[in-house]
């Protein structure tokens, strides 16, 4: 098979990591892959993967230009199989693909922003399936476009769990200067807004109050950086709060924490946090619908309402206390996403799903 895989996203975040994973995969099976992205930093990161890039300004969703550009790309690779990735990549290249005869236009939702309008209908149209790495998601498509079963795929996001198997877990905190008795606690993911790790910094500050010689590693990056640098030194945690930047090496990250901890209100089915749970260190994450087909509170990580700070900082509390054993809980995760989220399995099965839909036509 030829498989375009395209995304007008700049930076690097889990759907951007699933693309490169997914097209390695893809490359091992004999297929053929050519990524159509937009100029910045994930363009980079697959040109230093070694993988064909074509680069498309996608300046804005009525860029013409852009559009004709990927019909004439379209037509010259001829690929069986389009893979969109987020809104402005579906709404520049969707008919363009049309138009172009390609058997099959799928796009992967990682995220759950749908309003359901008359645009998201239109465009919707132009394609072939959404792909949906959560329950929750492909109920959402399901009811605000009336999309039915035929239309709809569900594919969980997935990790390789054997690159968390045996990292060394003292490399991080050698890294950082952390004593023994400190207590390490982190988050991956961007820094925006709706990632709340501002909740994270808030919890410290009370955790630190009552006697936990804590640090907070946040592992990413993004326009709200400096907001949280604010934050930290408001909350009294100024070079305690310590930002890491993008992360390469993120199994030695999670293997050196105490307490992995996601914070964000809204995801599909969050890769940081299968990341995490691959990792064996205890989770404690916002209860949102991803979330919750990850995490069964009490036994394989735990749940707090999303934004509530208290809930938060007692969960980490009962971990660091040992009334909760994490070594417990990081068992069990690293079972279950062995179990049930192991890419090698669902890439092969999605592989086969592509061929047999693109044959059809």
């Amino acid at each position: 098979m030829k498989i375009a895989l395209v995304n007008s996203c700049r930076y690097i975040g889990g759907a951007e990591l699933w693309q490169v994973r997914f097209a390695r995969f893809l490359k091992s099976r004999g297929e053929q892959v050519k990524f159509y992205l937009r100029p910045g930093e994930f363009s980079g990161l697959v040109i230093k993967e070694g993988f064909p890039v074509k680069e498309i300004r996608m300046a804005a969703d009525l860029d013409f230009f852009s559009a004709l550009k990927f019909y004439r790309e379209f037509k010259l690779f001829r690929p069986e199989v389009v893979i969109f990735n987020d809104q402005r990549d579906l709404r520049l290249g969707a008919i363009a693909a049309k138009k172009a005869g390609v058997p099959l236009k799928i796009q992967v939702k990682g995220a759950s922003f749908l309003k359901g309008s008359f645009r998201d209908k239109y465009y919707y149209g132009k394609i072939d399936v959404v792909v949906c790495v959560s329950k929750a998601i492909e109920n959402l498509y399901a009811q605000k476009l009336q999309l039915d079963s035929s239309r709809l795929h569900y594919l969980p996001n997935c990790i390789d769990p054997e690159r968390f198997r045996n990292p060394d877990r003292g490399a991080l905190r050698k890294k950082i200067g952390a004593g023994d008795d400190e207590v390490l606690l982190g988050m991956s993911g961007r820094l925006v807004e709706p990632k709340r790790q501002g909740d994270l910094i808030l919890a410290a500050k009370t955790l630190r109050e009552s006697g936990h010689k804590v640090k907070v590693l946040l592992a990413g990056e993004g326009r709200h950086q400096n907001a949280l640098e604010q934050l930290s030194k408001d909350s009294g945690l100024a070079g305690r709060v310590i930002f890491l930047g993008f992360v390469h090496e993120i199994e030695e990250f999670l293997a050196g924490l105490d307490v992995f901890v996601f914070c964000s209100e809204q995801e599909g089915m969050p890769i940081a946090v299968l990341e995490a749970l691959a990792s064996g260190t205890p989770v404690v994450a916002a209860s949102i619908p991803g979330v919750e087909e990850l995490i069964e509170s009490g036994k394989n990580g735990l749940l707090y309402p999303v934004g509530d700070v208290p809930a938060l900082t007692e969960r980490i509390e009962s971990l660091l206390s040992g009334k909760i054993s994490g070594a417990d809980l990081g068992r069990a995760a690293q079972q279950r996403i062995a179990q049930n989220f192991d890419e090698r399995k669902i890439f092969e099965g999605f592989r086969e799903w592509l061929a047999q839909r693109s044959s059809k036509g």
